[in-house]
Parts: structure tokens; sequence; C-alpha cells
């Protein structure tokens, strides 16, 4: 297993966990955002958020996932800034996963010796 397939796990419970707040709001503290954003709205990311968790595990599908999510938490990333919010870290921590996903250095699919 490579470091790749590793990032992409993590990121993969990420969107479960995020997108699954949207619908169970279990996560504390809650989004700063929630209450600026339409319910229908929120529950849409989320139920997007849940179809990435199982769509970046899928090779074939990896990589539009992670270009269009890794826009996707850079935009929110500074909505929230612009909005004085303090719970940007996850999406900050989030966007950069996903940006050594598109980015692809060489250490992460290095072979290890046996």
């Amino acid at each position: 297993m490579n470091l790749s397939n590793i990032i992409a796990g993590i990121c993969s419970l990420m969107f479960f966990m995020i997108g699954a707040d949207k619908f169970f709001a279990f996560l504390e503290p809650p989004c700063s955002l929630m209450n600026e954003i339409s319910p229908i709205i929120w529950k849409g990311l989320g139920a997007l958020q849940l179809i990435a968790g199982v769509l970046i595990m899928i090779p074939k599908y990896r990589k539009p996932v992670v270009g269009f999510f890794f826009i996707f938490m850079l935009v929110f990333s500074v909505i929230h800034l612009t909005q004085g919010t303090k719970d940007v870290g996850g999406a900050l921590f989030m966007a950069t996963l996903l940006g050594l996903l598109i980015w692809k250095p060489s250490f992460l699919d290095a072979k290890t010796a046996a």
C-alpha cells in the first residue's frame, strides 16, 4: 500500500464524518457557517461529501473527486476566513491532503524495500 492510498483513505473517512455531520450534527463545536447556509443546501453538501467518501477510494474517480473537493475546501476556507470564524482548520487540513493527492510528489508512491 502506498502513501497516496493512505491519504485517500483518511480523506474518505473525513468525507464520511463531515458529510454525516450535515445530517446528524454530532461534531462539536458545530460548523459556524451552518446557520448561514440554507438547510437544503447544507444537506446537499452533506450528500456530496458522503458520495465523495466512496468515490475517492475508486481509482477511476479519484482524480476528479480530489480536484473538485480541493477547490471546494479552498473556497470554504476563504469563506470561513472572510466571515471571521475560527473553525477553518478542518477545511484547511483536508485541502492540504487533497492538494498532496493532486500534486502527487514522488514520495507518495515510493515503494518500501522489503
